[in-house]
């Protein structure tokens, strides 16, 4: 196969010029979030595994350019962030028959939600034989993707609610979900001030 071949151009910038070297596979993730008419949310998301040498799998050629493998999820929540729906096809496997037999058992996020104990409850469900790895590391990616996917929606609700004096009424959810915007962080401080905590030890302590 051709080098010149765009599959073989890297997709990933901002390193550090690399030594001379050859591509051999690509895994990517999609993630895609949309608002519905109806009040709930969809996550739209794929994973895809790409080989950049032709392969034969389970006695069927997979040349460059075809997936080998290519799993779609999308998972409906309401504005609970909690698993209403959840649909899953496997467009491409190398065991085409058995791994597609797992799919239907993805029904069982039905219920969780997404920022509550979510991975812990997909280890328990999916762990080993009862479910695709590729599938699950799909699902676990959600909860930061739908953060970052409706904060934005989250943030302008939470301003309707706010006091006269434009304090959030609760805290703001994305504080102490990582380092950056711990509570006793910089960010915390000249951002959520209400919410920082040397503030939170003064009122306790006056």
């Amino acid at each position: 196969m051709e080098q010149n071949n765009p599959i073989f151009e890297p997709l990933i910038k901002g390193l550090g010029e690399p030594v001379s070297r050859t591509i051999m596979h690509r895994r990517t993730f999609c993630f895609e979030v949309f608002e519905r008419e109806d009040g709930l949310w969809d996550v739209d998301a794929q994973m895809q595994d790409h080989k950049m040498q032709d392969i034969t799998l389970a006695d069927e050629l997979r040349p460059v350019g075809a997936a080998l493998h290519d799993m779609v999820m999308r998972v409906t929540f309401d504005n609970t962030l909690t698993v209403v729906a959840v649909e899953d096809k496997t467009l491409a496997a190398p065991y085409m028959l058995q791994c597609k037999t797992i799919n239907s058992a993805y029904g069982k996020m039905i219920g969780l939600n997404v920022l509550k104990g979510f991975r812990a409850a997909m280890k328990e469900r999916f762990a080993d034989t009862a479910g695709c790895t590729h599938l699950t590391e799909l699902a676990n990616i959600m909860p930061t993707v739908v953060v970052q996917g409706i904060g934005t929606e989250l943030a302008r609700r939470a301003r309707m609610l706010e006091k006269d004096d434009g304090t959030p009424s609760k805290k703001p959810f994305q504080l102490d979900k990582c380092h950056a915007l711990s509570s006793d962080s910089e960010v915390a401080r000249l951002y959520y001030p209400k919410w920082y905590s040397s503030a939170l030890n003064t009122e306790v302590s006056t």
